[in-house]
Protein backbone atom coordinates (compact mmCIF):
# COMPACT_ATOMS: atom_id res chain seq x y z
CA UNK A 1 0.00 0.00 0.00
CA UNK A 2 1.11 3.43 -0.78
CA UNK A 3 1.85 5.96 1.43
CA UNK A 4 -1.49 8.30 1.76
CA UNK A 5 -1.23 12.32 2.22
CA UNK A 6 -3.97 14.05 3.52
CA UNK A 7 -5.17 17.53 3.02
CA UNK A 8 -7.08 18.76 5.87
CA UNK A 9 -9.16 21.97 4.89
CA UNK A 10 -10.88 24.65 7.69
CA UNK A 11 -13.32 26.36 5.19
CA UNK A 12 -14.14 30.05 5.97
CA UNK A 13 -15.27 32.85 3.76
CA UNK A 14 -12.81 35.13 5.08
CA UNK A 15 -9.73 32.81 5.75
CA UNK A 16 -9.75 28.95 4.43
CA UNK A 17 -6.87 26.90 6.30
CA UNK A 18 -5.29 23.77 4.20
CA UNK A 19 -2.65 22.02 5.91
CA UNK A 20 -1.24 18.91 3.53
CA UNK A 21 0.10 15.86 6.03
CA UNK A 22 1.89 12.83 4.90
CA UNK A 23 1.69 9.26 5.76
CA UNK A 24 3.98 9.39 8.73
CA UNK A 25 2.37 12.98 10.02
CA UNK A 26 5.13 15.13 8.46
CA UNK A 27 3.89 18.73 7.18
CA UNK A 28 4.26 18.97 3.57
CA UNK A 29 2.45 22.33 3.25
CA UNK A 30 0.29 24.81 4.94
CA UNK A 31 -1.54 28.21 4.66
CA UNK A 32 -4.69 29.85 4.54
CA UNK A 33 -6.47 31.50 1.00
CA UNK A 34 -7.66 34.96 2.16
CA UNK A 35 -10.47 36.55 0.54
CA UNK A 36 -11.51 40.28 1.21
CA UNK A 37 -14.81 42.36 1.94
CA UNK A 38 -16.59 41.84 -1.40
CA UNK A 39 -19.37 40.34 -4.14
CA UNK A 40 -19.67 36.61 -2.40
CA UNK A 41 -19.48 35.28 -5.91
CA UNK A 42 -15.98 36.34 -6.49
CA UNK A 43 -14.52 35.43 -2.63
CA UNK A 44 -16.20 32.06 -2.81
CA UNK A 45 -14.12 31.96 -6.41
CA UNK A 46 -10.71 33.04 -4.97
CA UNK A 47 -11.51 30.29 -2.24
CA UNK A 48 -11.67 27.30 -4.96
CA UNK A 49 -9.03 28.96 -6.89
CA UNK A 50 -6.74 28.29 -4.08
CA UNK A 51 -7.52 24.70 -3.29
CA UNK A 52 -7.40 23.84 -6.92
CA UNK A 53 -3.77 25.19 -6.93
CA UNK A 54 -3.13 23.33 -3.75
CA UNK A 55 -4.39 19.97 -5.23
CA UNK A 56 -2.79 20.76 -8.52
CA UNK A 57 0.57 21.54 -6.96
CA UNK A 58 0.61 18.67 -4.61
CA UNK A 59 -0.15 14.66 -4.45
CA UNK A 60 -4.00 14.78 -2.71
CA UNK A 61 -4.99 11.43 -1.66
CA UNK A 62 -7.57 11.95 1.02
CA UNK A 63 -9.25 14.96 2.09
CA UNK A 64 -10.79 15.70 5.64
CA UNK A 65 -13.55 18.86 6.91
CA UNK A 66 -14.97 19.86 9.27
CA UNK A 67 -18.29 19.43 9.53
CA UNK A 68 -20.74 22.68 9.47
CA UNK A 69 -21.10 23.53 13.56
CA UNK A 70 -24.12 25.96 13.82
CA UNK A 71 -23.45 26.75 17.20
CA UNK A 72 -21.42 29.92 16.10
CA UNK A 73 -22.64 32.99 15.44
CA UNK A 74 -25.42 32.70 12.49
CA UNK A 75 -23.35 35.37 10.22
CA UNK A 76 -20.08 33.35 10.61
CA UNK A 77 -22.25 30.14 9.81
CA UNK A 78 -23.19 31.24 6.29
CA UNK A 79 -19.98 32.23 5.11
CA UNK A 80 -18.48 29.03 6.33
CA UNK A 81 -21.43 26.94 4.52
CA UNK A 82 -20.76 28.88 1.46
CA UNK A 83 -16.93 28.61 1.84
CA UNK A 84 -17.44 24.90 2.38
CA UNK A 85 -19.62 24.51 -0.40
CA UNK A 86 -17.20 25.71 -2.90
CA UNK A 87 -14.51 23.95 -1.45
CA UNK A 88 -16.47 20.49 -2.10
CA UNK A 89 -17.63 21.25 -5.46
CA UNK A 90 -13.75 21.31 -5.98
CA UNK A 91 -12.92 18.22 -4.43
CA UNK A 92 -15.52 16.02 -6.11
CA UNK A 93 -14.73 17.53 -9.39
CA UNK A 94 -11.43 16.33 -8.79
CA UNK A 95 -12.53 13.34 -7.45
CA UNK A 96 -11.15 13.11 -3.69
CA UNK A 97 -12.45 11.33 -1.52
CA UNK A 98 -13.84 13.04 0.94
CA UNK A 99 -14.33 12.85 5.27
CA UNK A 100 -15.74 14.64 7.68
CA UNK A 101 -15.35 15.28 11.05
CA UNK A 102 -17.47 16.84 13.64
CA UNK A 103 -15.32 19.26 16.12
CA UNK A 104 -15.53 17.15 19.12
CA UNK A 105 -14.31 14.33 17.15
CA UNK A 106 -11.07 16.31 16.30
CA UNK A 107 -10.20 17.34 19.91
CA UNK A 108 -11.08 13.48 21.26
CA UNK A 109 -8.84 12.09 18.43
CA UNK A 110 -6.15 14.67 19.23
CA UNK A 111 -5.86 15.50 23.06
CA UNK A 112 -8.51 12.53 24.34
CA UNK A 113 -10.63 15.31 25.10
CA UNK A 114 -13.34 15.87 23.00
CA UNK A 115 -14.22 19.59 24.60
CA UNK A 116 -10.42 20.49 24.57
CA UNK A 117 -9.73 24.45 24.31
CA UNK A 118 -8.12 26.37 21.72
CA UNK A 119 -4.75 26.16 23.95
CA UNK A 120 -4.48 22.95 24.54
CA UNK A 121 -5.16 21.77 21.05
CA UNK A 122 -2.25 24.48 19.79
CA UNK A 123 -0.58 22.39 22.36
CA UNK A 124 -0.86 18.64 21.45
CA UNK A 125 -0.65 19.75 17.77
CA UNK A 126 2.62 21.54 18.58
CA UNK A 127 3.61 18.63 20.26
CA UNK A 128 2.61 15.78 17.64
CA UNK A 129 3.69 17.46 14.82
CA UNK A 130 6.85 20.21 13.39
CA UNK A 131 4.41 22.88 12.77
CA UNK A 132 6.19 25.72 10.56
CA UNK A 133 6.40 28.99 12.16
CA UNK A 134 4.20 32.08 10.61
CA UNK A 135 1.00 29.60 10.72
CA UNK A 136 -1.95 31.65 11.86
CA UNK A 137 -5.38 29.26 13.48
CA UNK A 138 -6.81 28.35 9.79
CA UNK A 139 -4.01 27.01 8.64
CA UNK A 140 -2.92 24.65 12.53
CA UNK A 141 -6.72 23.88 12.12
CA UNK A 142 -6.55 22.85 9.01
CA UNK A 143 -3.72 20.59 10.19
CA UNK A 144 -5.29 19.40 13.07
CA UNK A 145 -7.93 17.69 10.31
CA UNK A 146 -5.48 15.64 8.27
CA UNK A 147 -4.02 14.59 11.75
CA UNK A 148 -7.39 13.50 12.75
CA UNK A 149 -8.02 11.94 9.32
CA UNK A 150 -4.48 10.05 9.54
CA UNK A 151 -5.50 8.71 13.20
CA UNK A 152 -8.72 7.66 12.36
CA UNK A 153 -7.71 5.89 9.01
CA UNK A 154 -5.15 4.13 11.10
CA UNK A 155 -7.94 2.91 13.81
CA UNK A 156 -9.91 1.79 11.08
CA UNK A 157 -7.67 -0.17 9.15
CA UNK A 158 -6.67 -1.69 12.42
CA UNK A 159 -9.97 -2.78 13.64
CA UNK A 160 -11.01 -3.65 10.26
CA UNK A 161 -13.99 -0.86 9.41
Amino acid sequence: MSPVHVLGIDPGLAATGYGLLGQEGQVLAAGTIRTAPGPIGARLVLVAQGIEESLARHRVDEVSIEELFAGRNSSTVVGVAQSRGAVLLVLERAGKPVFEYKPAQIKAVLTGYGVADKTQMARMLASQLQLPSGLDDHAVDALALALCHLRSRRLRRTVGI
